[in-house]
């Protein structure tokens, strides 16, 4: 029942956090906070994808609310931050079905389409409350 209510939850954020023409700059409030964490902006997005590169088999990449505090993690399988008390806003999936038709075992391009092109930063924004 975890993986399934897990993956549940985590499709309807992965879907959320995505939107057509997507990707681009950052709302203000989002790029402060980010860059107050990452240093840049750019350090940020290199992280991420780190993060889903990384991680071994099938599972998410995150970025979430610690506090007020951003974190950047990865899971496996149907777990998500929420288990680590945390409050997950933007994620992507990198289990093999999200990118595999169009990217084959290219994990790295998959993510780095997936923020540059796909990514609904507003919809991120909205969840730093």
């Amino acid at each position: 029942i975890f993986n399934n209510a897990g993956q549940h939850y985590n499709h309807i954020l992965f879907w959320k956090c995505m939107r057509p023409s997507g990707g681009g700059k950052m709302p203000e409030k989002l790029e402060k906070k980010i860059i107050k964490t990452f240093g840049t902006v750019e350090k940020f997005k290199e992280d991420f994808i780190q993060a889903g590169v990384t991680q071994f088999g099938s599972g998410w990449a995150w970025l979430s609310l610690k506090g007020d505090e951003l974190v950047i993690s990865k899971t496996a399988n149907g777990s998500n931050p929420l288990v680590d008390n945390l409050k997950p806003i933007f994620g992507c999936d990198v289990w093999e079905h999200a990118y595999y038709v169009d990217y084959r075992n290219r994990r790295p391009d998959y993510l780095k389409a997936f923020v540059e092109k796909l990514a609904n930063w507003e919809f991120v924004e909205s969840q730093l409350g």
